[in-house]
């Protein structure tokens, strides 16, 4: 017999026991959602991370590409086409099938030979239709190697309105948005020069981004001396790539590049875009060298660059008319 005290302290054990039940349940639940929290923090933190060393990279490493020269002269005597002849083949074959056609058994007993013979009256007329069209798309792309052949003949005459069409159509200039601003080409007594305005000191990161052992993020601020040089490494860089597209575009020995960036104008206080870095490159010289282990400064350096920088104030404007190049036409 069971009494309802013995009744009370089994209600009062099994409401204990739920309780530490539901409790550890929590705990676990409490437990699980912490460890994905953690696992998401060091996720976002890896990402950001990541994300600071391709920034990084894009600023001061656009010159590790792979130098290939395009072939302007194969296409540039390449004999014009003449306009090619139209071909019927396709409307003989059809017309063919029509002469040919000769009621069977069937066809006379369900009287369709007419019907038939008007099908392959239209199958004439659709076969000459398509003789038109491969005829005009021929003599489009004869066309179209033609004037190809003479715009590379204009390339290879180095005329400077076909230098500039070739490099927006054929360069990966248009494709630098963490490199340059804006590039001009000057062609000045045969000499070719690429005026690029390079980035800005303000566009360099503030912060610096490194993954802890833990595997938290750790936020730094970049010292004014560290961006002063990644603003450097970045003109640098961006100057290189410029030329490596210029001499891998076009039929060039060589190219320079003088570069433009924003700079505080101690005597007025005014930040003026100003050249900061000229630099003379040639073809050969790319050719000599492993783009993709080679730090842009000391390449720069090592091609006879003209720059005035100092790690306390960065770049000094330099003279463009020592190299007889007038930014003012």
């Amino acid at each position: 017999m069971v009494t309802s005290r013995q009744f009370t302290r089994g209600m009062v054990r099994t409401m204990r026991a739920m309780d530490r039940a539901a409790k550890q349940a929590e705990r676990q639940r409490v437990a699980r959602q912490n460890a994905l929290h953690r696992e998401a923090m060091l996720d976002a933190s890896a990402q950001a991370a990541a994300e600071y060393e391709e920034i990084v990279e894009a600023l001061t490493g656009a010159h590790r590409v792979s130098f290939s020269k395009r072939d302007w002269l194969t296409t540039a005597t390449a004999p014009d086409e003449a306009a090619p002849m139209r071909r019927d083949d396709e409307e003989l074959a059809a017309r063919s099938r029509l002469d040919a056609y000769e009621p069977g058994w069937l066809d006379r007993v369900l009287r369709r030979g007419d019907k038939v013979r008007g099908g392959l009256a239209d199958g004439v007329v659709a076969a000459r239709a398509r003789d038109d069209g491969n005829h005009s798309a021929a003599v489009e792309a004869a066309a179209a190697r033609t004037a190809k052949a003479a715009a590379a003949r204009r390339v290879v005459a180095r005329e400077p309105d076909a230098l500039v069409a070739a490099l927006e159509e054929h360069s990966g200039l248009g494709r630098l948005p963490f490199s340059v601003e804006g590039i001009d080409t000057m062609f000045i007594d045969g000499r070719v020069i690429a005026i690029v305005d390079g980035l800005d000191l303000e566009d360099m990161p503030e912060e610096t981004v490194t993954l802890l052992k833990s595997g938290k993020a750790s936020f730094k601020t970049l010292a004014m001396g560290k961006r002063l040089e990644m603003h450097r490494d970045a003109i640098c860089s961006a100057a290189l790539r410029v030329a490596i597209e210029f001499l891998a575009t076009l039929p060039l020995d060589e190219i320079e590049v003088l570069m433009l960036t924003d700079v505080l104008d101690a005597a007025t206080g005014h930040i003026d875009g100003s050249p900061v870095l000229h630099v003379r490159v040639a073809e050969q010289a790319l050719r000599a060298v492993n783009l993709g282990r080679t730090d842009a400064c000391a390449l720069v350096e090592r091609l006879g660059g003209h720059m005035s920088w100092s790690r306390r104030d960065g770049f000094r404007p330099i003279n463009a008319a020592a190299f007889c190049i007038d930014l003012s036409q």
